[in-house]
Order: structure tokens, then sequence, then C-alpha cells
């Protein structure tokens, strides 16, 4: 299939309201992971001024935007989900081409995001707040959300809609003006999202996004005075990076994860082992809720290593317009090299089961098959370190309690899922799982944008994402005692 972008996208910087280039006059290519010769537009390279800009900016929109009635606010993220299912096709391509996505996932992406905004835009008719008896006479008392003021968002590149959706929603419904700096590799998606909020009304100034470095425009983001709350998603070293310099600022981290699954002697094998390949391979593993670490009981675990490689097998390494992938390439050059290295580690640390790695030339794609390594140690820098990447570590458990230990034997704390029949392992493994997040034959990638997502130990900081937890972070409390006199 062709190029689907008839042109390249000269993207720009959205500061109060106008589209415009980096101060520098400098910009960055934005090439296609699957065919990096081939160059799908521009992006400013912006530094610290347009930055300190753009939070001024939201800083001038936010008396208005804060007075706005907030079924009104509600109105514009509506209009929004509209446009988004409008257009549904088109950034679903979009997606594919710039982060490497399957088109069928990227489709499920776009529809989420679509859900995010109508989810958090109908919150414009509940934002509720409690109504308390004194213990004075004559007092009434009650307690209200109020803005934050302006918040500051950093995005990653694996879910370039998703994300922004369900930190600009709420953050919006809540009444803060926004300043977001997208990752390098999802900045042609971040604008096109940015648009379809313009085009659905949103006044100037209230959202703003800078891209470039995170070095230079994010460390002014996190550092400037001005901004009173910092949403981030991505690598663990950044985001306590990220906690260390945002001081006297409210903050929430979503970090990385390693993810365990476990498998128990009464487990449909042939039903886990898909759930398992799906949840390590699917879009190559570049998921922070990806199955990397498979724990499986000694009663089972050789006939589970033939049913995970068989399961594998089935998934699908192709373009990611192709209508049957299921794996891509991974983002970049950068990521390629990590990943291919990380791969030379996991052979030494534990048995081949299926081989996998380079699929051909970097220059004709970033594609990297999966590769499973049994007889795994906990131990073992395969198992302790995240790669995000294709690669899944399968280790041996004596019994449940041994799975349960493995399992919570890891510095993340993000997601966890278990295959049994069993309600009492079931139920013991939610209870006792250090995690955020807890499967029952269910993969561990896949969440649901209604409910609290975030992790634990160097997985989350700070509020959860998602939900009514999402209002709770992008909001504060005022509480009014009065007495009539």
């Amino acid at each position: 299939m062709g190029n689907v972008i008839e042109s390249q996208i000269q993207s720009r910087n959205y500061i109060g309201g106008e589209w415009v280039p980096a101060d520098s006059g400098e910009v960055e290519e934005v090439t296609n992971p699957a065919r990096p010769s081939e160059v799908l537009g521009t992006a400013p390279r912006s530094d610290r001024g347009e930055m300190e800009r753009a939070v001024a900016a939201a800083q001038e929109a936010l008396p208005g935007w804060r007075s706005t009635l907030p079924a009104a606010r509600g109105q514009i993220l509506l209009r929004a989900a509209e446009i988004i299912d409008s257009r549904s096709e088109e950034l679903a391509r979009l997606m594919a081409l710039e982060a490497g996505k399957p088109l069928t996932e990227s489709r499920a992406e776009v529809s989420r995001a679509a859900a995010i905004f109508r989810y958090y835009g109908s919150e414009g008719w509940r934002l509720y707040g409690v109504a308390a008896p004194s213990t004075r006479p004559g007092v009434r008392i009650t307690s209200t959300r109020e803005p934050l003021g302006v918040v500051g968002l950093i995005t990653p590149w694996n879910f370039p809609l998703a994300i922004p959706s369900w930190k600009m929603a709420p953050a919006l419904i809540c009444g803060n003006t926004v300043v977001i700096k997208p990752a390098a590799n999802a900045v042609l998606n971040a604008a096109e999202l940015v648009r379809i909020l313009e085009e659905a009304g949103l006044p100037g100034g209230v959202v703003n996004l800078v891209m470039g470095p995170g070095g230079s425009s994010g460390d002014a983001l996190v550092r400037d005075g001005r901004v009173r709350a910092i949403s981030f998603t991505g690598s663990t070293a950044v985001g306590l990076s990220i906690q260390e310099r945002a001081a006297g600022k409210k903050v929430q981290l979503e970090m990385g994860g390693k993810n365990p699954y476990l498998v128990m002697e009464d487990a449909d094998l042939a039903d886990a082992a898909a759930k398992v390949a799906y949840g390590a391979f699917g879009y190559a593993g570049q998921k922070c809720t990806a199955s990397s670490r498979a724990i499986v009981v000694e009663e089972v675990y050789d006939r589970f290593l033939e049913e995970v490689a068989e399961a594998t097998k089935a998934l699908k390494l192709g373009d990611p317009l192709d209508e049957e992938a299921v794996i891509g390439p991974v983002i970049n050059e950068s990521q390629y090299e990590s990943i291919l290295g990380a791969i030379e580690q996991a052979r030494k640390d534990g048995r081949v089961v299926l081989d996998g790695g380079a699929t051909g030339p970097k220059e004709e794609g970033y594609y990297i098959s999966p590769v499973i390594v049994a007889d795994v140690e906990n131990s073992s820098q395969t198992a302790r370190e995240e790669i995000f990447g294709p690669v899944l570590a399968v280790i041996k458990a004596r019994d449940f309690d041994h799975a349960v230990e493995l399992a919570n034997d890891t510095r993340y704390g993000l997601t966890a899922g278990i295959a049994t029949r069993s309600l009492r392992y079931a139920e013991e493994f939610i209870e006792r799982s250090q995690t955020g997040l807890v499967n029952v034959n269910l993969p561990t990638a896949g969440v649901e944008f209604q409910v609290p997502f975030g992790g634990s130990k160097e997985s989350g900081v700070g509020g959860r994402e998602q939900g009514m937890a999402a209002i709770e972070f992008y909001s504060g409390w005022k509480t009014a005692s009065v007495l009539a006199v």
C-alpha cells in the first residue's frame, strides 16, 4: 500500500491560539519506522523560550476558562469526541505511519480517545462537591472542587492519542489550562488532537502545544513556577528525575513495568498462552503494561512453553498498514539497537525457546521478531529490567506461593495477571499482588478509561489516572463554613 499522506506535514507549536514555528526556525524530520527513509513531515525544535511563552499563554487564559461553566466546557469536549469519530480512519492511519502501531490497534485507540473525551465531557454536569453537617450550631459547611491552574503534560509516543486524551480531557473539564509536550515520535498525532480541540471551539491559550527536546523545553515546563501540576508518562529514570525537579508542584508519574503473568496448574493452557503472547508481543511489546515475565508452575511448565511458542508464531509481524499485522516495527533506531542488545543478553540469561531478532536491514524498517527465553532466573537482567520490546522471559515456580513471591520480587508494580480456574488462587492473588492493576484470565495489556489506572513502587507516583481518580488529581478542594448572622 502506498503512502496515505499525500504531502509532508509541517507541524508547528500551538501557543496562545496561534500555530507558530520554533524561534530558531529549526525543525526535525518525522519518519516512518516501517520505512525509515520516508519522511512524514517536520516538527519544530523548540527551546525554553517557546515553553515559557506557552506557560504565559496558559496563565493568561486561565481566568476565562476557569469561569466558564463546567457544562459549557463539557460541550466542547463532547464536540471534540464527535470530530475524532468523524475522522477515525484518517487518524488511525496517521498513527500507524508515525508510531508504527498496527492499523487495527490504531483504530481501537482512536475510538478510545473519542470515548475519553465523551466520558469527561459528560462530567461537566457532575462535578459534585460535598455538604457536611457541622458540629457548630447554625454553621453550614460545603466543600467544592476548583481547578489547580496551569498544568503541564508530558506524553509518550506509544499511545499518541489515548494518553494525551486521558490527560487533557480531565484537566480541561476541571477548569485548568494546559501546556502539553509530546514525545518526538508522536508530534503529528498530538498536533492533530490539538487541531480537533481548536475546531471544537476551545478558546485560544487554554491548550498549548510545544514540541522539542525534553532536556530543554521539557525541563522548562517542569521547573516553571507558574505550573501547578505535572503529569508525566514515560520511563522510570526520567519520571524520578521530574519528581526531583518539580518541587512544590502536584506530580503524577506513570512509569515503567516488568509485568508478571502467573500460569497455574489448573489453567486453560492454550488460552493462557494466547493471552501471554498477545500481552508480550502486541505492538512489538512497546507497552508499559506488556506481559514481560511469564511465571509458570512446574506441573505445566513444559507444556506451556510449547503452547506459548505456537501462539506467538500465529501473531503476524508486518507493515502497520497491513490489516492482519499484530506486530509492527519498533519506534526508532535508538530503541531498535537497545532491544537487540537486550535480546543478546536474554540469550545468555535463559534457554531460547523461540529465537527472533532483526528481520532484515534496519534501513528496511525497525522490525524485530519475538524472542522467548525459558529457565530465566528472576534475579537476571532479562527478568528485572524493562526492555520495552518483544522479549518474554519464562520463569519456573514451585507452586502458587512461590509464583506470587517471584511476581512481587521486582522494583516495578504496574500490572499483573494470572491464569487459573481457582477462585481461591484468583482472590488471593488480587490481595497479594503488589501492583495497581490485576487481571484474572485476561491479558496484562488493556485497561478501561472509566476506572483508575496506575502502579506502585517505581511504576507510579502520585495520583492515579483515568476514571474519577483523574478528576481528583486535576482539582483541589475548597471548604467553606458559613454562619448566617
